[in-house]
């Protein structure tokens, strides 16, 4: 697991807690920071450390959910989204599964397209 998936695993287990342990659904990176500050250290340390890196890499974040909210949207914790970084990478959800896609792998898909896109544009010049 690479340091930001670590960080991004962490901030997503005290969102989750948070919302579930606390009953205090996370508004904001104040909530998140507020909450790891309760625990002893080194979780503490550990805690504010990866919301630190996941917030300054700019990650978008759905705020305000908890299995309330799940449960009146039907849906999967499992599959809502959380955190996505900006690029779209890495994402994590409510149940707490880190989503992996591999950046090489989409810049071969748009290479594909574009190489598909000018395969059309010649056969069309040719009719």
């Amino acid at each position: 697991m690479s340091p930001e998936e670590n960080a991004l695993d962490i901030v997503t287990a005290i969102y989750k807690i948070s919302a579930d342990v606390k009953k205090k659904v996370p508004q904001d990176w104040e909530d998140l920071e507020n909450y790891a500050s309760s625990l002893q250290d080194p979780a503490r340390q550990d805690a504010l450390d990866a919301i630190r890196k996941i917030k300054d890499l700019n990650y978008k974040v759905t705020w305000g959910i908890d299995s309330m909210v799940l449960k009146e949207k039907n849906a999967s914790a499992k599959e809502y989204v959380l955190f996505e970084s900006p690029d779209g990478h890495l994402k994590s959800t409510y149940g707490g599964t880190i989503l992996k896609e591999d950046p090489e792998d989409d810049k071969e898909m748009k290479l594909e397209k574009v190489e598909s896109d000018e395969k059309k544009t010649d056969t069309a010049t040719v009719q």
